[in-house]
């Protein structure tokens, strides 16, 4: 079997084990038809704050909408608050430094608390090292309102519900999560639940102040609509904010994010220059056209052409493999024995062919495998040209 049927026969067994395999896969699963909600308003599924911005604009406050926050520069701190999509402290470096700006120019930040231990990354604006714990709920059982199953026992992984009292109401929020901290010491404010579990945090810093939530679910856009989120969502807002910035999702950050925004046009060059290289590295092979005696082509232009489409698509190996063959079948009708010959033999013969050529130069061309510049061809094709001059 030739090397060429055997690489389509390893082709055809690897598509067939590839069908076979997707044909059991499809044959053998099981099927489950589930009515998946997709809502009119794409908003809902790609904006995680778009109903907290729209009840905020319904109540009175200027709401827009941020995608990343690498130019809080350009934004007025004054009765300003921001709503960052992240925990605090998982923003990149830039987004940090773009941060750290806007506090110390006065500006007020509601985030939800990092969740962990409280690392170095979380420090930076977290000089408290305030903390949100997941799932510190579930050892209380005393909420009535808590979901229960036909035992009568809470889910495990139901969230709970708590009370928190402000302004003269009892608004209940459903939550796992509370904030913790090793010390909470008395420049942070403090707001807790019925289960005397802080909720809610805020503190000053760097000249502008931070307040920090337990749960991002209670402005997200279902979240928002249980319990009284919609009134947690106003009393976290003070009486002096009058434009509130939302980040929608969470933004990249790094040098490509940051080209990608401010230079749109050179990404759309970027992408054409590539599909130009690409294109000029395919091999374009057009329909055969019918001889033209007209044309006057003299045959060394075809072959100079030949010749340089091979060196640029396959670096004259095509050639350099049919030089070889070409004068290894003449060395063979000229000593039958050359397949047996050694190196050294092989050498004597060929510097008797060529007695003009240096033992270097032989060497050289019975050892060249690849062509590293065009000037090698002309060489090797010089020596060919001698060598089948005298066969």
């Amino acid at each position: 079997m030739s090397a060429a049927a055997r690489q389509r026969w390893w082709i055809g067994l690897s598509i067939a084990v590839v069908v076979g395999a997707g044909l059991w896969w499809l044959l053998s699963g099981e099927y489950v038809d589930e009515d998946v909600p997709w809502p009119d308003n794409p908003a809902l599924t790609t904006e995680s704050f778009h109903m907290a911005g729209r009840w905020l604009k319904a109540n009175g406050f200027d709401t827009r909408n941020l995608t990343h926050l690498q130019e809080l520069d350009t934004l007025s701190t004054t009765g300003s608050l921001l709503i960052i999509h992240d925990d605090l402290g998982r923003q990149s470096e830039i987004e940090s430094t773009q941060l750290g700006d806007w506090l110390s120019r006065g500006g007020k930040l509601l985030a939800v608390a990092p969740l962990g231990s409280g690392t170095s990354e979380h420090a930076a604006h977290n000089p408290y090292n305030i903390r949100r714990c997941p799932f510190c709920l579930l050892d209380s059982s005393d909420d009535a309102e808590a979901p229960q199953d036909q035992s009568g026992e809470r889910r495990p992984q139901e969230p709970a519900y708590q009370r928190w009292s402000t302004n003269g109401h009892r608004l209940k929020l459903r939550s796992l999560a509370t904030l913790e901290a090793q010390t909470w010491p008395a420049t942070v404010t403090r707001w807790s639940s019925d289960r005397d579990r802080v909720i809610f945090a805020r503190y000053t810093h760097s000249g502008g102040e931070v307040t920090l939530l337990a749960d991002r679910r209670w402005l997200g856009n279902w979240e928002l609509l249980d319990a009284d989120h919609a009134a947690v969502l106003l009393a976290l807002v003070d009486d002096d904010i009058e434009r509130v910035y939302l980040q929608q999702r969470a933004g990249g950050g790094g040098l490509v994010s940051w080209l990608w925004r401010q230079a749109p046009l050179l990404w759309t060059l970027a992408a054409l220059l590539l599909a130009l290289w690409i294109w000029s590295k395919l091999v374009r092979l057009g329909p055969t056209l019918e001889e033209d005696a007209t044309t006057g082509l003299q045959f060394r232009e075809q072959l100079l052409a030949s010749a340089r489409f091979d060196w640029r698509h396959n670096r004259g190996h095509q050639l350099l493999r049919a030089l070889r063959e070409t004068h290894f079948d003449r060395l063979l009708c000229r000593y039958p024995d050359w397949r047996q010959l050694d190196r050294a033999a092989r050498l004597q013969h060929l510097a008797r062919l060529c007695p003009d050529l240096s033992e270097e130069a032989l060497t050289w061309f019975m050892d060249l495998r690849n062509f590293d510049h065009h000037k090698q061809l002309q060489d090797f094709v010089r020596i060919h040209q001698q060598l089948m001059h005298v066969l």
